[in-house]
């Protein structure tokens, strides 16, 4: 009879019974809050944690609009009216400065006596000095005087008239004057070239000064007679002072512009001097020396 030995524990041989068939929603998962999303595509890329992408407010909910910026000046009542008048009133200087136009009268609006007194103050004081240089230059084309140089150079061309000038009269020969006309078209030229720059900063601060006028004479327009006496003669002395200054920017630039015509012709006539008429005469004094 072979005995076996009894395990640790042995109350029988009882049948295990089969395992019964799990169901997967009946196993916990961590964090199960409920019904999952449906799974995505094994083959769609993974997404990025976005707060971007909100979702759409739900319907008779009334959206809060847009935030303006503080201060739009463009919307304020008063730039708008002043900007309709300068369009009908100054349509050439509206075309092509509006935003400039709409710029002085951010500033100007609402007026006062303070802004009034003080307007364009800076830009007067630019022309001021803008003028100088344009003084300068027309002072020192008068101090050259080329034309007087050139006529004593054509002069020396022609051969001396009458028993007295034949005799007693020795001018200089054309050739004496090639280093004084040399000099002289160089700094004719330089001339130019100054008088270019110095007037086109001058056209444009009287164009700016000219915006600086027209912003006054609109908002006398729009406050027609609600301003007090003490503003509305402040307005007038003030727009008369900038239209002066335009107008004397408009002389020294007509002036500059004489002064630019007559230094063209000069430098024109003198290269002809010493390029045709200076060396036609040498060779005709070279061939009458043979």
């Amino acid at each position: 009879m072979t005995h076996q030995t009894p395990k640790a524990f042995d109350f029988g041989e009882e049948p295990e019974p089969a395992p019964e068939p799990v169901s997967p929603s009946a196993v916990p998962k961590a964090f199960d809050f409920g019904d999952e999303a449906a799974p995505l595509a094994s083959d769609s890329p993974p997404r990025v944690l976005s707060f971007d992408e909100l979702p759409a407010a739900p319907s008779g909910v009334t959206q809060k609009p847009v935030a303006r910026a503080l201060f739009d000046s463009e919307d304020h009542p008063a730039v708008r009216d002043a900007l309709a008048t300068a369009r009908a009133d100054y349509p050439a200087l509206f075309e092509h400065a509006e935003g400039r136009l709409a710029a002085l009268f951010r500033r100007l609006l609402p007026v006062r006596l303070a802004l009034v007194t003080e307007w364009a103050e800076q830009p007067l004081m630019e022309q001021a000095a803008l003028l100088q240089p344009v003084t300068e230059l027309v002072l020192k084309f008068a101090q050259m005087a080329v034309p007087t140089l050139l006529d004593a150079a054509l002069e020396s061309t022609k051969a001396p008239t009458g028993m007295f000038g034949k005799l007693f009269r020795r001018p200089p020969s054309p050739a004496e004057y090639k280093p004084a006309l040399t000099s002289a078209r160089v700094q004719l030229l330089q001339l130019m070239a100054d008088s270019e720059v110095a007037m086109r900063n001058l056209e444009e601060s009287a164009e700016n000064l000219s915006l600086h006028s027209a912003a006054l004479a609109v908002v006398a327009t729009l406050a027609g007679g609600a301003l007090d006496a003490t503003l509305s003669d402040a307005l007038i002395q003030r727009r008369t002072l900038i239209q002066q200054a335009v107008r004397q920017a408009e002389l020294s630039i007509m002036q500059m512009g004489q002064v630019r015509q007559q230094a063209a012709e000069l430098i024109g006539q003198i290269s002809s001097f010493l390029t045709v008429t200076l060396p036609a005469l040498e060779m005709a004094q070279a061939q009458g020396g043979h």
